[in-house]
């Protein structure tokens, strides 16, 4: 009876110690692996206009991986000072962009008692619904001795490079040429110095009453994009046309035969427009004389009676407005001859004086600075529009988290019994082999 429960002893001691080994072989193999198994994620969404449509803030189409991009990986890296430890496809492999679909959508999409919508009867594909969630997510892998903290300050560093990649491509920047920047605007006659104000004035206005009109109610510190536009008409309509009353009027020039030369080549291209222009009026007239305009028909057919009317109203109807068209750009273009004649007269007959060039110079200069103050204010409303509009409201982040697998979670009780059972299997076929084989022994020698 001892020797029975000193073996049954025995072989519970070999199976715990087998399940000792199989656990600890579990936990080392676990420790392993853990961190190819562990990973850092972040989630992000689409807050602007459109994005539940599919569309970018411009509104055309869009596809979020998109602006995943080698480089902004790269910008990645480099804010945390890793761009010379690891490349491109060293990321690539370890990093994953996904969009977060609601369980609902999921379940609309996949069951078949969904697919019509009874309100308009139409079908629900995966298509129609477009995400505006997505997943971040990158793996421990990329490299085992990095610390928690530090693969999450790089997929941190990513997604900062991500969102700013975004607001760069859809922020709004007007680039106005600065003429001053590009030429010695003092170089230029007063007429043409007057001619790139007044371009560069309307460049900004319209930028302004764009803006403006995308969302009326943007103000900072009471000014609007509006007010911008509206002091950009005052200076086209006052300053503008008092600057070009006082040159033209006293045929002011820094070089007289250079201006007399520049109103006759506007005269002899207005010249050959009008006449490029006439003699298509001309063959619009001849057509329009020699055009019979077919009648209106009524056929009965029964009880019901049909209008029959063939293209050919239809094309004297075009021609007509054609003519009319054509008639109103040569009156146009007949007027600015008229004028530019004019001007050409003033000069030959110039009274300006040394008085009048310096009052139009300071005129120039004041609106010069006039429009300097503008521009400024322009840029400051739009620091502030895109600040409000793109980036406070384009994305909204959630708080970067990490996952990895612990000893208590499911994946290593699963990983314990792999690991252990073929073990204490092992540990038990060994004891009934050695069992078999001493009681097969003690029969021998019974029987001897």
């Amino acid at each position: 009876m001892n020797n029975n429960k000193k073996s049954l002893l025995i072989s519970l001691l070999v199976i715990v110690i087998a399940g000792i080994i199989g656990i600890v072989g579990s936990v080392i193999d676990f420790s392993i692996i853990n961190k190819t198994l562990s990973y850092s994620y972040e989630v992000i969404q689409f807050d602007y206009d459109g994005a539940s449509d599919g569309l970018d803030p411009n509104g055309d189409s869009f596809n979020a991986v998109d602006f995943l991009t080698d480089e902004v990986i790269m910008d990645g890296l480099a804010r945390q000072g890793l761009q010379d430890k690891y490349n491109i496809d060293d990321i690539r492999h370890c990093i994953l962009m996904e969009n977060v679909v609601p369980k609902q959508i999921v379940e609309e999409i996949n069951s078949f008692e969904s697919l019509i919508n009874d309100e308009d009867s139409r079908v629900i594909t995966s298509s129609d619904y477009h995400s505006v969630r997505y997943r971040f997510v990158l793996y421990h892998d990329i490299d085992k001795k990095l610390s928690k903290n530090d693969l999450n300050k790089l997929l941190d560093n990513i997604i900062d490079a991500y969102c700013d990649a975004f607001y760069n491509t859809y922020k709004i920047n007007y680039d106005v040429t600065n003429y001053n920047d590009l030429y010695d605007m003092e170089s230029y006659d007063y007429i043409y110095q007057s001619a790139v104000f007044r371009n560069k004035i309307r460049i900004l206005s319209n930028n302004a009453r764009r803006l403006h009109a995308k969302h009326e109610d943007f103000k900072v510190n009471d000014k609007s994009f509006n007010d911008i536009a509206l002091k950009c008409d005052q200076l086209i309509s006052s300053d503008i046309s008092r600057i070009n009353n006082i040159i033209i009027l006293n045929a002011l020039s820094k070089d007289i035969d250079r201006l007399k030369d520049y109103y006759n080549y506007k005269i002899e291209n207005l010249n050959f427009e009008k006449t490029k222009y006439t003699s298509d009026l001309n063959n619009i007239n001849a057509q329009v004389a020699a055009y019979t305009k077919n009648p209106t028909v009524y056929v009965g057919t029964g009880e019901n009676v049909v209008k029959v009317d063939g293209n050919s109203s239809a094309t004297y109807d075009n021609l007509l407005a054609r003519q009319i068209s054509i008639s109103n750009i040569i009156a146009s273009i007949t007027k600015e001859i008229n004028d530019y004649q004019s001007i050409l007269e003033d000069i030959n007959n110039a009274t300006g004086t040394d008085a009048d060039r310096l009052l139009v110079e300071n005129y120039i200069t004041k609106l010069s600075n006039d429009y300097n103050t503008l521009e400024e204010s322009f840029n400051g409303l739009l620091v502030e529009y895109n600040n409000e509009y793109i980036f406070n409201n384009s994305i909204s982040r959630e708080k970067i988290d990490y996952h990895s697998n612990s000893i208590i979670s499911t994946s290593f009780i699963v990983k314990c019994i792999k690991v252990c059972a073929p073990i204490v299997l092992v540990a038990l076929l060994g004891i009934s082999i050695y069992y078999l084989i001493r009681e097969t022994k003690k029969n021998k020698v019974v029987m001897e």
